[in-house]
């Protein structure tokens, strides 16, 4: 996935979704503070590629709480 934050991508791995956000891994970088709002680009083998916008909602060293303006699409995601 990728983050796009004042024009600049900032690649990253999202490691969990729900229907208002994403948590993702991101490198080090201090472009990402909390109440700023970026592009968010996602490829998925289970639910396809879509693009939301989403506000920096945590921060945790390199661990980034997104919450997104609009649902994500994850209905088609197995539970565990």
């Amino acid at each position: 996935m990728r983050l796009w934050v004042d024009d600049q991508p900032l690649l990253g791995h999202a490691g969990d979704a729900s229907r208002n956000g994403l948590w993702v891994t991101v490198a080090p970088t201090t472009a990402l503070k909390l109440g700023k709002v970026c592009w968010i680009d996602v490829l998925s083998d289970e639910v396809g590629s879509f693009t939301v916008a989403g506000e920096v909602r945590h921060v945790t060293g390199r661990r980034i709480g997104l919450e997104t303006m609009r649902p994500v699409p994850i209905a088609g995601l197995a539970k565990d």
